[in-house]
């Protein structure tokens, strides 16, 4: 009967090599196995039920592993072979001992020896071991020329805690978590020539640039990880449209630090999950993927003040950070001093924040660092004192867009000139992903009104489709006190307007433009004591900031 593998001691997880990307036909067969396998989320939800593969994606394998032992006692009783998939969720996913007999017949062009090969399972004590971490990948592709469609594709990483005795080995290749998915469903999805995923890790921001980028560049500053993308290249190669023989001709991996190994080639578009995470300088250990090993937040202030010079004109950047927040100051200061010199238009959007306290139990569990109490309590107490030694006493996390202008330089703004358009906003609450679109959309709009805001209102603008109107007021009272204009898509909004704004936005229906609009509601409200000239300025403001956070649109 299939029963729990035992766990890998972290040494020996340690001294695993990456996959080996050389035997390319191998991995074609590999995914023609997987393929036929029907190894895929769908199946393995109809397989372990939903709560279990609810429970699997929060990293918790109790459940799942209930449902494939079920499965394989099913099938022994009905003297028939589990499920494919079954068997490669038990070996890969929920940590069940399987026999190299059952991944003969679940990958019959591969089978057990070409995984062995791959550098994608071993056998210890006679059981079959996983040696990577290998799962399905849903996602959609397509969409230029019609509706997007979904892709199944599948993830090589270094094993997960839950198959590792231990903490995580430093040198550990991440797969696909949370930060990941985020800035995969925030990058404005753009047909561009040239991107750079930098820091690439396992590949996945490459699976999605090279649905819309004709060349990407991946770097790393470990070689592991780029091994491991490597072979997911090879491994997806027909499901992103890619030449397994000429992966070159469309993806270059490059080893090196942040910008160093691209600061002689210009990109229409950068995506990055930097290893932002604020650790300890006297940390032992740190961990590649995402400990930048530099005094607080400044990795993120170089990255930010540098990756300009590898943008082309009218090149963006989309990019997840940490900042620190000093004596309970604006959470916005230290992010506005890493653009304030520079000519970059710059949209900061903070998701999360946390005390030094909360930040560290986060970071400590994210590598299983709980699991040796007496090491856990030390790095805790090294993380608050590192904090406490800067006056730290919160750490914000968040989104970052940035954008060169469509000229070689920008000016900065001096002496009342107009300059790069910044924002820096803060939105806690849930939100639609994909963010993509509205991240563009409000980007877009941003920079047509920083750059001609009358050219915006002689255009006819009308209340978007997703915006609802509350009004609010206490029992008895004739008018509403508050009117709050609520926008139930993307970033979901929730902003107080003004009454001369709530009666633009209802008659924004494209008949008249928007400056027009302005003059007669103006003129409705004059009851001989209003300053018209006020009031014109000041709803004349809030409509081009409706406009600009996609309330009203053209």
């Amino acid at each position: 009967m299939t029963r729990p593998a035992p766990l890998i001691p972290r040494d020996r997880a340690a001294a695993l090599p990456a996959p080996d990307p050389a035997p390319a036909a191998r991995w074609a067969d590999l995914a023609a196995d997987l393929t036929a396998a029907d190894y895929t989320n769908r199946r393995i939800v109809e397989i372990l039920g939903s709560d279990a593969a609810e429970a699997l994606a929060r990293e918790q394998i109790v459940p799942g592993r209930a449902s494939v032992l079920d499965h394989f006692e099913a099938a022994r009783a009905a003297e028939e072979s589990p499920h494919p998939c079954a068997v490669l969720s038990g070996l890969y996913l929920l940590g069940l001992r399987v026999t190299a007999g059952q991944v003969d017949a679940a990958l019959p062009r591969l089978g057990f020896s070409g995984l062995c090969e791959l550098g994608l399972a071993f056998v210890e004590d006679g059981t079959v071991q996983p040696a990577t971490d290998l799962r399905p990948y849903t996602t959609q592709r397509g969409g230029d020329s019609g509706p997007a469609e979904d892709a199944d594709l599948w993830v090589l990483s270094d094993l997960g805690a839950s198959r590792i005795d231990g903490s995580l080995p430093t040198d550990h290749v991440l797969g696909v978590g949370g930060a990941s998915l985020t800035l995969a469903g925030t990058v404005h999805r753009r047909r561009v020539d040239r991107a750079l995923d930098l820091g690439t890790g396992c590949g996945i921001q490459l699976f999605h640039l090279l649905d819309h980028a004709e060349h990407v560049v991946g770097t790393d500053v470990s070689q592991r990880a780029l091994d491991f993308t490597r072979c997911n290249l090879l491994l997806n190669a027909s499901g992103l449209g890619l030449d397994a023989d000429r992966l070159d001709e469309r993806v270059e991996l490059r080893r090196g630090s942040l910008l160093e190994p691209v600061s002689a080639d210009r990109f229409d578009l950068v995506v990055s999950n930097p290893p932002f995470v604020i650790t300890p300088r006297s940390a032992d250990p740190r961990y590649t993927y995402r400990d930048g090993g530099r005094p607080g937040d400044e990795l993120m202030a170089d990255l930010i003040r540098g990756v300009g010079e590898v943008l082309a004109p009218g090149g963006t950047v989309q990019m997840l950070g940490n900042w620190e927040i000093i004596t309970d100051a604006d959470w916005s200061v230290r992010p506005r001093t890493w653009v304030e010199d520079g000519d970059l238009h710059a949209w900061f959007l903070q998701r999360d924040e946390q005390t030094p306290a909360q930040y560290a139990e986060t970071w400590l569990r994210d590598a299983s660092g709980e699991r040796d109490l007496t090491d856990y309590r030390r790095r805790y107490a090294e993380y608050l004192a590192d904090f406490g030694s800067r006056d730290v006493t919160g750490v914000g996390f968040g989104l970052i867009w940035l954008r060169r202008g469509e000229t070689d330089h920008v000016s900065p703004a001096s002496d009342g000139a107009a300059g790069p358009w910044r924002r820096f906003e803060e939105v806690s609450h849930a939100v639609d992903q994909p963010l993509g679109p509205a991240i563009g959309g409000t980007a877009e709009r941003a920079l047509a009104v920083a750059e001609d805001p009358d050219a915006v209102l002689a255009r006819p603008l009308v209340a978007a489709e997703d915006v609802t109107e509350e009004r609010h007021q206490r029992f008895g009272a004739s008018d509403p006190e508050v009117i709050l204009a609520r926008q139930g898509a993307g970033l979901r909004r929730v902003r107080p307007v003004s009454s001369a704004a709530a009666g633009l936005l209802g008659a924004a229906d494209g008949e008249f433009a928007a400056g027009q609009l302005i003059t007669a509601v103006t003129a409705l409200l004059d009851d001989g004591d209003t300053d018209l000239e006020a009031l014109t300025v000041s709803l004349r403001a809030e409509v081009l900031e409706l406009y600009t956070e996609g309330f009203l649109t053209d």
